[in-house]
């Protein structure tokens, strides 16, 4: 992590409000918000801003203006505030929360990543601490913008601030990094894609909560150090279900109790914890192998500093190791099977001489069925031929892309339309698991190209049944070491050995990926024949089917073909689905001004 000589220190709560430490205090910390490579300016910074409005942009609580040098920002000098204004009640205590949390969760995924994450729509992302009331949060991609909900407890009798949670605000957060970083998933017609948005909320949640003392500690103190005991960090947004039901359990988001890969749900926030407990079960294990090596104690008791410093170890190795597996991935969509070989496959790339990690890793996808042989990463050879990628103009590099179209796996054909292709690089830093074991820095580039193509399918229409044209979006990585050599290629649809020996590997993995989505959402897709009306949408669009339970919602553009558009999730709707029993949703009441 970079250290920066010029901060400011900002309050927030490590958990929730409810969660207090051994005297009495809540969790917290002051994050150093680094002066020296951004700026502060009245509520904002280059990242993010706050504007505490509701959902229509009226105003709701005053702000300060947090450039000036005589405001202190931390969490002793917000808790000194007099009785009649606490420290939970206290608006501007709230928006300086949102935004630490924020900007503390966004910088860990980018040290992790390698390079900075830029909003889709340019920066910065708008966070509204107090957008609604109501029990509920979300991103919302159109404004773009994070929006936390207040609701008054009829268990506790006091209002619940979701601002506060510093789960949810990771998790949503969560949300809108994807969403920047692969805004084609958006479009994927792969269920996975839809379920790893709502993990990868989760697991940042983790992440930045395991990265604090004090929430260890907590663990600690709870479990005696055993991590496979449930504790604060294997539930997610404790505070709202409380609020709402007097207890957490209700809408307890267990990452311990995800099912296998083979039998898991097809509603994506139930399926998401597939993911989120494979992590954790490799968190678990890793924790314990760093015990191991580098602090031994025969009796099989570990004090608290030993625990500290192996969870931390760990979990920063673990964070960098899934989060890292992210640039190798397609544009436009991924298999959690492919995700799992690629957490491996990075890990192999930075760390070379230190298995341990993946090692483990590996033993977790297998045992949870997740790990996969037959995929096929080989890469093509053609690396070299991009070296010169810098000097090319955008025609010349969409030209380069295309001559390889074989190569990459780009299905040839009338129609097909290849969109802009990019390519990143990335600089990291090997830190190892073990003492003892080298480090250094790793530099990659990465190819990220994308195609759209148009297949038919039934829908109903003004005059009955009828074949229409239907988007699907796919693509590909080609990861590239710091010399341009090729090293992986990683495409959407993935490829496996048997599609090597067609005549064309390409269509081949295409005809399996359509079987898989038409098999997947059979009973969408069969909404889409029977009678219906239309629901209105914005300009120029026609929504076909939007509901609930179902990953995507099927939208008409002008008139181009149809698109199969992932909805985006709130924060109620996550823990109602996740709370469910196994392929059931329960989705009811208040559900927030979401835009779809």
């Amino acid at each position: 992590m970079i250290e920066h000589k010029v901060t400011r220190p900002m309050a927030m709560l490590l958990q929730d409000p409810s969660i207090r430490d051994a005297d009495g205090d809540h969790l917290h910390e002051d994050w150093p918000f680094p002066l020296d490579t951004d700026y502060l300016l009245g509520t904002g910074s280059s990242k993010f801003v706050v504007r505490d409005v509701d959902h229509l942009d009226n105003p709701v609580f005053d702000s300060a203006d947090w450039s000036d040098p005589g405001l202190t920002l931390t969490y002793d000098e917000f808790n000194k505030a007099p009785a009649e204004r606490p420290l939970l009640e206290n608006a501007q205590f709230h928006q300086v929360n949102a935004f630490a949390v924020a900007g503390h969760t966004l910088r860990a995924f980018e040290e992790a990543l390698g390079r900075e994450i830029q909003w889709r729509h340019g920066g910065p992302l708008v966070i509204r601490p107090h957008a609604f009331e109501g029990a509920n949060a979300y991103y919302d991609g159109m404004s773009p913008s994070l929006n936390f909900g207040y609701f008054r407890s009829p268990i506790r009798s006091a209002t619940v601030w979701t601002c506060l949670s510093h789960d949810i605000v990771a998790h949503e957060l969560g949300h809108a990094v994807f969403d920047s970083f692969r805004p084609l998933f958006l479009y994927s017609a792969e269920l996975d894609a839809a379920a790893l948005h709502e993990s990868l909320g989760d697991l940042l949640a983790l992440f930045s909560a395991l990265e604090h003392p004090a929430v260890v500690e907590r663990i600690f103190a709870e479990s005696g150090g055993d991590m496979r005991r449930p504790t604060l960090i294997s539930g997610l947004a404790e505070e709202f279900g409380i609020g709402l039901r007097g207890s957490g359990s209700a809408y307890l988001r267990s990452a311990l109790e995800g099912p296998p890969y083979d039998q898991a749900d097809k509603e994506p926030h139930a399926r998401s914890t597939v993911w989120t407990a494979a992590v954790y079960d490799i968190l678990v294990e890793l924790v314990a192998a760093v015990l191991e090596a580098d602090c031994p104690d025969p009796g099989g008791r570990r004090d608290l500093e030993s625990f500290k410093q192996a969870v931390v170890t760990a979990t920063r190795r673990l964070r960098r190791m899934t989060l890292r597996a992210l640039s190798y991935v397609p544009p436009t969509g991924v298999t959690m099977p492919v995700l799992a070989r690629m957490v491996y496959e990075a890990d192999q790339r930075l760390f070379p001489n230190d298995a341990l990690s993946r090692d483990i890793a590996q033993r977790v996808f297998e045992r949870r069925a997740l790990w996969d042989e037959a995929l096929v990463f080989t890469s093509p050879g053609i690396g070299l031929d991009f070296q010169d990628w810098d000097t090319l103009g955008v025609g010349a590099r969409a030209a380069l892309v295309a001559q390889h179209a074989d190569a990459l796996r780009i299905p040839a054909g009338p129609g097909v339309r290849l969109l802009t292709p990019q390519l990143t690089t990335a600089v990291r830093d090997a830190d190892a698991a073990r003492s003892g074991v080298e480090t250094g820095a790793v530099t990659e580039r990465y190819l990220h190209y994308a195609y759209e193509l148009i297949v038919q399918q039934e829908v109903w229409g003004e005059n009955g049944p009828e074949l229409v044209g239907v988007s699907l979006f796919n693509g590909g990585t080609l990861v590239l070491d710091d010399g341009w050599n090729d090293v992986l290629l990683v495409t959407d649809p993935p490829a496996y050995s048997e599609d090597l020996g067609a005549d064309s590997p390409a269509q081949s993995a295409f005809r399996r990926a359509v079987s898989r989505f038409q098999q997947t959402h059979r009973s969408a897709l069969e909404t889409l024949r029977a009678p219906r009306t239309d629901a209105p949408g914005s300009a120029g669009v026609r929504v076909l089917h939007d509901r609930p339970g179902c990953p995507f919602a099927v939208k008409a553009v002008g008139g181009g073909a149809l698109r199969f558009v992932r909805r985006r999730c709130d924060i109620a709707e996550h823990l109602r689905a996740v709370g469910s029993s196994p392929g059931t949703l329960r989705v009811t009441g208040w559900r927030g001004p979401v835009n779809r």
